[in-house]
């Protein structure tokens, strides 16, 4: 597609654009807004530069991609409940955004989007892996795709599976985050099908992670764990990559319904500052 109102510079081949040009203030339903999400639609990331957003201003971006939603582990600021603070400081060594994932896929309706915006960031390092989980599925087998009909995944809000420790040793090292819930962590679970079809392009995509699938249902997690880790590891592969380079200023906003993100922990001894909001409560299918 032609874009008439920014520049749109691609990332990689398999996913994620710059945007350039873009005024996010704009508060009508510009042609602006239109390319914007056939942009969503087609880049799956977008790392939209050179925006000077408040609180108010995110909260009404978030909301041309759908209502918000709460995050269940950590409070959200003062007067923005669905917007939460990500900050590492520089004495600490644990950020938050590690580990591939899809966010919050442990809840029933899981969000379509994720916004995040830079306010601080590092003179180098802190980027985001992403990675196109329908361009993933495509290049499966035809024998794993049958396969893969109708299973159903069962993803935990505990962090089971993370290196260095669950859910509760995880944040209790990211001080900076104000934590709740962190008692019922795996009480959140959700069964969500493996592969889910995309509600605006019919596309197949693979929904799973190593960090929140922990077992197939109607499986042991000893049986599932060799297929999760398989297309785990199949959706990460350099080819269906990209990375997201942050500054001060920029908006990233990407579909959970088609990627894993990984946030690389490569900046200690500077700090990093971020607001996130996720929208869209869905339930995939």
């Amino acid at each position: 597609m032609t874009y008439q109102t920014m520049d749109v510079r691609p990332l990689a081949g398999a996913l994620g654009a710059e945007i350039y040009g873009a005024d996010l203030k704009a508060r009508d339903d510009s042609p602006m807004w239109i390319e914007l999400r056939q942009a969503f639609i087609e880049y799956h990331v977008l790392a939209i530069r050179g925006q000077d957003m408040s609180q108010d201003d995110m909260m009404r971006v978030g909301g041309k991609f759908g209502e918000p939603c709460f995050y269940p582990f950590a409070k959200g600021m003062e007067g923005y409940p669905y917007i939460t603070e990500v900050i590492k400081e520089k004495h600490e060594r644990e950020n938050f955004g590690a580990d591939w994932h899809t966010d919050t896929m442990y809840l029933e309706k899981p969000p379509r989007a994720t916004l995040l915006y830079a306010l601080e960031t590092p003179p180098r390092g802190g980027d985001t892996l992403y990675v196109n989980t329908a361009a993933a599925y495509d290049a499966l087998s035809g024998g794993m795709k049958k396969m893969l009909e109708g299973l159903v995944g069962v993803s935990s809000g505990g962090l089971k599976n993370k290196k260095g420790g669950d859910r509760v040793a995880h944040l209790s090292r990211i001080g900076s985050m104000t934590s709740q819930n962190l008692d019922k962590a795996t009480a959140f679970e959700s069964r969500h099908p493996i592969v889910r079809t995309h509600p605006d392009t019919g596309r197949k995509s693979l929904y799973l992670s190593c960090l929140h699938t922990v077992c197939l249902d109607g499986f042991t997690e000893d049986e599932s764990r060799p297929l999760i880790k398989f297309l785990n590891d199949h959706c990460t592969e350099p080819e269906f990559s990209c990375r997201v380079r942050w500054e001060p200023g920029q908006l990233t906003v990407w579909d959970n319904r088609t990627t894993m993100h990984n946030a690389v922990n490569d900046y200690h001894g500077f700090r990093r500052r971020m607001r996130r909001l996720t929208v869209g409560p869905e339930v995939p299918v």
